[in-house]
């Protein structure tokens, strides 16, 4: 595929991550079935005794295309947009959910380990009983629920349907009364936070202060998710995050190579934005709800003149 990433430098990532104290893999959108290197790099993150996960919009779950993935993918995460009407409407194809369902046949019948991952919008809230029924009966051991973003397709077309506050709030009920329907069969994961859990536990959001010689700390305890975007920069805990927090690129430096300067250089400057939020978000007369994620990106793209204090990233 034209203008993929060459799966050598992604192994090196991984072999990187895993000498960093990263346990994780996760491959995500666009479409990573069509990533010519994902068995590649799959099987070499196996190989360092990494967990792997995949998430698929579902078209391609054929057999030709599970039985190579078979032995180097923990957990399979497939999107669903909710009951069939309205996935066929929010995928454009009325054979959408007719192609999922034969899809997970063929991924039921491969002995992978899957699980179904639904974007919440204003309109989806009033369907996850569904969804966790239907997600519950196809065998699924994992229903994530993640708010839409402004990001990607979303910008355009399915940006007037990011969920308001009083959808995310309903969500948020349903989601964990089904968590408890479900519990010791399927786990319901919802990507809300409330003020409350980041009062209460400020490193949720990297908003906590560190102790001295926290610049010791093994790098996957310092920050715990980084992503590669597809242009080969790595930057923290979520896709879209500004370039000003890059670690590094691949396509010039690895990612041990990076690391040293991100750290004394890049990481305060993101502790300092994370601590802005966390001000912000846990305000008095502040919405409860939140999806920290985007929120974090949007501002690291509005920040531009935080006051940090050379090489401590406590606030």
């Amino acid at each position: 595929m034209r203008g993929e990433l060459d799966p050598a430098l992604v192994c090196g990532l991984v072999s990187d991550a895993a000498r960093m104290g990263y346990q994780v893999i996760s491959f995500s959108g666009g479409e990573p079935f069509l990533y010519s290197g994902l068995r590649e790099v799959l099987r070499h993150a196996k190989s360092l005794g990494l967990r792997t996960t995949v998430t698929t919009n579902g078209y391609f779950l054929q057999p030709r295309r599970l039985e190579p993935l078979r032995n180097f993918v923990d957990v399979l995460a497939v999107s669903l947009d909710g009951p069939p009407e309205l996935h066929n409407r929010l995928r454009g194809s009325e054979r959408a959910f007719d192609r999922l369902c034969a899809g997970l046949k063929s991924l039921r019948g491969s002995g992978l380990n899957f699980g179904f991952i639904h974007t919440l919008t204003q309109e989806t809230w009033e369907h996850l009983s569904w969804i966790a029924e239907f997600a519950a009966a196809s065998g699924a051991r994992l229903l994530q629920l993640h708010p839409l973003e402004m990001a990607g397709r979303a910008g355009g077309q399915l940006g007037a349907l990011c969920a308001e506050e009083d959808g995310l709030a309903k969500a948020y009920l349903v989601a964990t009364a089904l968590a408890a329907k479900y519990n010791g069969t399927m786990t319901v994961q919802v990507d809300l936070l409330h003020r409350d859990q980041v009062l209460r536990a400020p490193a949720l959001v990297y908003a906590n202060e560190l102790a001295d010689g926290w610049d010791a700390i093994a790098p996957a305890d310092l920050l715990g998710l980084i992503v590669v975007e597809a242009d080969g920069a790595v930057v923290p805990i979520s896709y879209g995050f500004s370039r000003r927090y890059q670690i590094c690129s691949l396509k010039t430096q690895c990612l041990n190579g990076g690391w040293q300067s991100f750290l004394h250089e890049g990481y305060p400057e993101f502790r300092q934005l994370c601590r802005v939020l966390f001000d912000e978000i846990t305000s008095p007369g502040h919405k409860p709800l939140f999806n920290w994620h985007e929120r974090v990106v949007t501002r690291s793209h509005s920040s531009t003149n935080l006051s940090v204090a050379a090489h401590s990233p406590a606030a």
